[in-house]
């Protein structure tokens, strides 16, 4: 073979080889790249168990600003809130069109998550430090306390407010939005009242005389219009750690009395009014939160009474018929800590009372490990809503 030979055949060699070299470095690479498509427009994700506004709530923006999360698909049998917000809401409540209206504290902002699943402010108007928020059922108006001592009542249709006198404390809007129910605590016991005022502050009139029983009512008025708040006056009944509970109607007059089996009573009216969800630290169980039902209209009140086997509070509770309830359960109590809800640090479950058959179903667990407080359930009964122990606002979609 000759030398010029030689030197084609190798030069044809190196040339293969560098092909196969290429080749081999295509399939490792180009080839080994996946490439991710675009969702196609118009087409709607499903995250989590959450679909869009018209089945349940998935937010993207929140009060605080920046994006809000939605997380990926929970574990079988357990649920992955949503956060609505980065930062403590006040007052959250879920007004009669079935949004959620909030005072926002970071920025001293009214607000309001529509049923679309869009937070609106309620006013531009900025009410900075406001201590406590008392909303109509409506949603239009609020009670506003801060600090100071100072308080009024602010439309926010009309964007007026009206001053009340600073001795006041202590607020619930009747039914309709249109009156006030407050203690009205002076220096002088003998001068102290529960009065009803309208809420553009026009007609005032005291109607129970308090002394120095103030500490012992809590207002609280009912849906149908007949009960103004409850009095712990009662007399001790027999038996052991048992209590007598007034119920005072809007002339100042008691309609009615519930006898417990405990301390620290606080209640829930049903929609109608005509039953009462109530909690107390149960004196025969160590002083741990019990869970009653009772009728509390007209001449049945304090019939039907019915206990129930979970424990927990009335404030982690509400109503999503007139004969069913979500509550929020811890899943560990201590003793007496029916008499202090601060003792509990324990996650809490989420369960469906039947109320007329006196059955509670668990239907949700929260896999973040997280206490719940002031649920709302939206009108669909498809969303239930909640803060967390940060005060943020949150939401888990119920099947």
């Amino acid at each position: 073979m000759s030398q010029r030979l030689k030197m084609i055949l190798g030069l044809v060699a190196l040339i293969v080889s560098a092909g196969l070299i290429g080749l081999l470095l295509y399939f490792l690479t180009i080839r080994g790249i996946t490439v991710v498509e675009e969702e196609a427009p118009g087409e709607e994700a499903v995250v989590g168990g959450l679909t869009g506004a018209e089945e349940g709530f998935v937010p993207t923006v929140d009060v605080g600003g920046g994006e809000v999360l939605v997380p990926s698909a929970p574990a079988e049998g357990e649920v992955i809130p949503v956060q609505l917000t980065s930062s403590m809401v006040i007052e959250p409540t879920l007004t009669a069109s079935g949004s959620i209206a909030f005072y926002n504290p970071t920025d001293g902002k009214f607000y309001t998550i529509d049923s679309s699943g869009d937070i609106v402010a309620l006013s531009e108007t900025k009410f900075p430090e406001a201590e406590s928020v008392v909303f109509a059922d409506g949603g239009d108006q609020a009670v506003i306390e801060f600090p100071d001592g100072s308080n009024i009542v602010y439309d926010f249709v009309t964007e007026s407010q009206t001053n009340l006198p600073s001795h006041w404390q202590d607020f619930d809007f009747s039914p309709d939005g249109e009156e006030i129910v407050s203690k009205s605590i002076n220096t002088d016991p003998n001068s102290r009242a529960l009065v009803i005022t309208s809420s553009d502050g026009s007609q005032t009139k005291a109607i129970a005389a308090l002394g120095t029983n103030a500490d012992k009512v809590e207002v609280n008025w009912s849906p149908n219009d007949t009960v103004v708040g409850f009095s712990s006056t009662g007399n001790v009944q027999t038996g052991f750690g048992r209590q007598q509970i007034y119920l005072i109607g809007t002339d100042g007059e008691a309609v009615g009395a519930l006898v417990l089996e405990g301390s620290n009573f606080s209640g829930l009216w049903s929609p109608s009014g005509n039953y009462l969800l109530y909690s107390i630290a149960d004196s025969g169980n160590s002083y741990r939160p019990s869970l009653w039902f009772v009728s509390a209209s007209g001449n049945d009140v304090g019939e039907n009474r019915k206990k129930f086997s979970l424990e927990t509070w009335v404030e982690k509770c509400t109503f999503a018929s007139e004969t069913t309830a979500y509550c929020a359960v811890p899943r560990e109590l201590p003793n007496y800590s029916g008499e202090d809800s601060r003792l509990v640090t324990a996650p809490d479950d989420v369960y469906l009372v039947n109320l007329s058959s006196s059955r509670a179903t668990l239907v949700a667990t929260p896999i973040s490990d997280m206490q719940m407080f002031d649920l709302m359930i939206s009108t669909n009964g498809k969303t239930l809503y909640f803060t967390d122990s940060r005060g943020r606002l949150n939401a888990i979609y119920l099947d």
